[in-house]
């Protein structure tokens, strides 16, 4: 029986080509090669498993081919290109650093250095994971990597380049490799199944890449353990790979939101329990949901739509459910899931730590908040009417007939009008009529309008009376009533179990007449202030029918002493407190000892 190789050894790219999502890197590396402007010092770095030592390889094998191609590739035919295949190269040296990080392997590494290459042109070093050498390794590596001998050329891969010394990273090209895209790894695995003679479904493909993250290296793992778990002549289905990938299903994020949506808190809670019964942590469903509000959200606009990193069938679905959410909700839902998972290991109660913020999401639109906010970015702006659109109503014709008992016309009537008044024309029933008043019939209207407004201006002015009596109470008293209302409100949080809501309101709190002044301590409580503020001030106003009442923060800054811990800090102390002390410090010369 032959030994098994796994996909990600087994399809490994040999040649610039075959590597994907990186035309930025190859493309430099073969112009380098050309034009022979090959540094002897390249860094490459990015995620795990996209390809990074893969290319290196894949350079030591093009600068050492005998018969490079046009397209500057590797012949793979050729005794060096078919022995650095194989990792038995002399001219190739690999060291995972993560398990040799000592200053003697980096001497030993060094001291190979001397040796010219006994076939091909060039020596490659290969060290993975280099940031996980110590400061004396990287030390003793310094000289070595800044003035290598012509025929030495050292690549250093890394998945954390803020760990690399500077004094390294100033000594190499950097080449910053990308995530692989989603279409690209599906892709792969569709080529990879086909040489393999493995049945898929798309659909399924696609999960084990939206799961792999943009490392092509995890995608064909996963590949491997479903292709095994299919059988002989099976088939890769989705259903499958959701099983054994342990993947929440969609349906339990859609179902969340629409919940949320209608504010069924029972609903939300029971579909919570089913999560955890089917075995799924609470913290991978609170970071699902998460990303599935945020897909909710990019798909609001077509300018972000491309964010969307999702199954194909799925897609419609997304968008129907995102023209049902606002904007307002779905940015209220993600800053509380946020705080929610950075809480969630520093939860004692963890299952009710979850379930809180749940039962906050599905009030956001049965408090009436999510509706406050500006229409969503796909809903079009109303139409104005042109004057050429056939469907704007045109008034008809307008005729002017003059009554009989105008003895006195307001204006110099034309010959047209006197000549209209003496031939008076029968009226049309589908034309208007508007009758010119005389001077009496004026002075009577206005004098009646001016009863009316003389009447109105008295029911305004004791509609004014009877609001100002109903709110212009005295200071105190006004002071005392909100300062009630404020412990009830307190009160009612610490009941509903918002205990954070419930820290900020018990604050240090001032009233002045009309203003509320909260003392907090840090930006966050300001945060929640202001979301407190919206369903607070409305209800308070109406309780008091004062209309002016405000509430504003103010944030004072905590004053901690500095208690001294180690025998430098206590012997500063106590100097400071006498200075009798430090004075013997320095006569006797004294020093600390550790």
């Amino acid at each position: 029986m032959s030994q098994f190789v796994v996909s990600a050894r087994k399809y490994r790219p040999t040649n610039f080509k075959d590597v994907i999502s990186q035309p930025h890197i190859t493309t430099t590396l073969k112009n380098a090669i050309a034009s022979k402007q090959l540094a002897h010092a390249f860094l490459f770095c990015g995620p795990r498993g996209v390809g990074k030592t893969t290319c290196a390889r894949i350079l030591a094998k093009v600068i050492n081919c005998l018969q490079i191609t046009e397209a500057v590739e590797p012949c793979n035919q050729c005794a060096n290109c078919i022995s650095i295949s194989s990792n038995s190269s002399i001219n190739v040296y690999e060291l995972d650093a993560a398990s040799n990080n000592s200053v003697e392997d980096i001497r030993d590494l060094v001291s190979q250095v001397r040796y010219a290459p006994q076939m091909g042109k060039y020596k490659v070093y290969i060290i993975d994971e280099v940031h996980m050498l110590s400061n004396a390794a990287f030390n003793a590596f310094l000289k070595t990597l800044e003035e290598p001998p012509s025929y030495a050329i050292f690549i250093l891969a890394t998945t954390e380049r803020h760990k690399v010394l500077p004094t390294i990273l100033s000594r190499c090209q950097i080449f910053n490799f990308n995530r692989i895209r989603l279409e690209d790894i599906v892709t792969q695995l569709k080529t990879i199944a086909t040489q393999a003679a493995i049945l898929y479904e798309e659909s399924a493909l696609q999960l084990i890449a939206q799961k792999a993250e943009g490392a092509m290296r995890d995608a064909l793992s996963m590949f491997d353990l479903l292709a095994t778990a299919a059988g002989p002549g099976g088939k890769i289905t989705y259903t499958n790979t959701r099983d054994h990938l342990q993947i929440l299903d969609d349906d339990y994020y859609f179902q969340c939101t629409e919940a949320c949506l209608q504010g069924n808190i029972p609903a939300v809670l029971s579909l919570y329990d089913r999560v955890l019964r089917a075995g799924f942590h609470g913290h991978h469903f609170v970071v699902g949901l998460g990303e599935h509000l945020r897909n909710l959200l990019v798909c609001k606009d077509r300018a972000t739509i491309a964010l969307l990193e999702v199954t194909d069938n799925i897609r419609p679905r997304y968008a129907e459910y995102a023209a049902q959410c606002t904007i307002s909700f779905l940015l209220k839902a993600l800053t509380r899931l946020n705080q929610c998972d950075i809480g969630y290991k520093s939860s004692q109660h963890q299952r009710l730590h979850v379930e809180l913020a749940l039962i906050e999401l599905a009030s956001i639109y049965s408090s009436g908040t999510a509706s406050t906010i500006a229409p969503r970015l796909d809903e079009p702006l109303p139409k104005v009417p042109s004057p050429k659109d056939p469907a704007v109503v045109r008034p008809k014709p307008v005729h002017i007939t003059p009554t009989k008992a105008s003895t006195t016309p307001l204006i110099h009537a034309n010959h047209r009008l006197d000549h209209a008044a003496a031939n008076p024309v029968v009226d049309d029933p589908k034309r208007a009529t508007i009758t010119i008043p005389t001077l009496t019939s004026l002075k009577s209207s206005l004098t009646a309008k001016e009863k009316l407004s003389n009447q109105e201006i008295a029911n305004e002015a004791d509609v004014k009376k009877k609001i100002k009596t109903q709110y212009d109470r005295p200071a105190s008293e006004l002071e005392a009533m909100v300062a009630s209302y404020l412990a009830d409100y307190r009160e009612q949080l610490k009941k509903d179990g918002r205990i954070a809501a419930y820290q900020v309101m018990n604050q240090s709190t001032k009233i002045q007449g009309s203003v509320i002044t909260i003392s907090l301590i840090n930006p966050v409580q300001e945060a929640m202030l202001q979301n407190l503020k919206e369903e607070l001030l409305p209800e308070l106003r109406k309780k008091l029918n004062h209309p002016d009442i405000t509430i504003q923060s103010m944030l004072i800054e905590q004053i901690t002493s500095e208690k001294p811990y180690t025998d430098q800090e206590k012997l500063s102390y106590l100097s400071k407190k006498n200075p009798a002390i430090g004075l013997l410090q320095e006569r006797f010369m004294l020093e600390v000892a550790y």
